[in-house]
Order: structure tokens, then sequence, then C-alpha cells
């Protein structure tokens, strides 16, 4: 895979001396816990590995026992010990924002807001449709910066 070249959006790109120092810096330390993680795993013997494995092929077993329990029989809750096995409902309400407005005309530019379906127009423009200059001209876009800082090393 090719190195990403951030030329066109990296801010003040003057390469210097000192950050190749740092990431070198980085890229050594990285190295070095990699190396220890693996010395590490390599210590676990391989019947702790091999329980362990079995244990949690057990434990999704025994939840799926309980989820299907659970719809024969009922849920379970015991507080005080604070043992659960239930299905709780959650209700989440939606609104029609036309019929919102057709009942409640005065709340309505409160409530409901429109947005641009960006990865639709991002569609019109890789069809040809429009462009991003037009959109800029026309005043129906703006730019604004943000900032990300990209450290990985080779």
């Amino acid at each position: 895979m090719a190195n990403m070249d951030y030329s066109k959006s990296a801010v003040n790109l003057t390469n210097p001396v000192q950050l190749q120092v740092d990431l070198r810096a980085l890229a050594g330390l990285t190295s070095q816990i990699q190396e220890l993680q693996a010395k590490m795993d390599a210590c676990i013997p391989q019947e702790l590995i091999t329980l362990m494995e079995s244990l949690q092929t057990q434990r999704q077993g025994c939840e799926t026992v309980l989820r299907s329990d659970i719809e024969t029989y009922g849920s379970y809750q015991d507080i005080t010990v604070g043992d659960y096995a239930v299905k709780q409902r959650k209700v989440s309400i939606s609104y029609d924002p036309q019929v919102f407005r057709a009942q409640y005309p005065d709340y309505a530019p409160a409530v409901i807001k429109e947005t641009i379906d960006s990865t639709k127009l991002n569609g019109l423009i890789k069809g040809g449709l429009l462009t991003p200059e037009d959109l800029e001209k026309k005043g129906v876009s703006s730019k604004s910066e943000t900032f990300a800082y990209i450290i990985k090393t080779g």
C-alpha cells in the first residue's frame, strides 16, 4: 500500500528535522511495545488458552439458552442480589414533520429543521449533474476548516 501524500491538506508543511526525530522515537517505542506484548503472550500456557476459549464458548451457549428461556417463561429479576434475565421494552417516538406542521403551524419553525442529504448530493456531483464550484458560486455551499493530526510510522 502506498503512503499517503498530505501535501494539499497539510498545514504549514515544512518537514522540520525535529519531527522526524520525534517520529523515529515513536517508532522505536512502538516496536519495543510490540516485542514485549509478543513475549507476554508466549508466556501463557496453551492449556489456559484452550480452557479460556472453551469457557467463552460455553458462556455464549448459556446466554443463548437464557434468551430462549426468557421467551418461553418470561423475564426474571432479583433486585436484592442483582440477578437479571429480562427482555426489556424500549419505545422510541418519531414524529411526522408534515402532520406536525399542519397541526401546530406556530411551533413548526422551532422544531422542524431541513437538511441536505450530503450522500445524495455527492452522488449528483459524481454523476456530473452538479459541480462543487457551481454550488459555491451560488452560495449553496461554504467551506470550513478543521484540523487532525496524522501521526504514524512506516
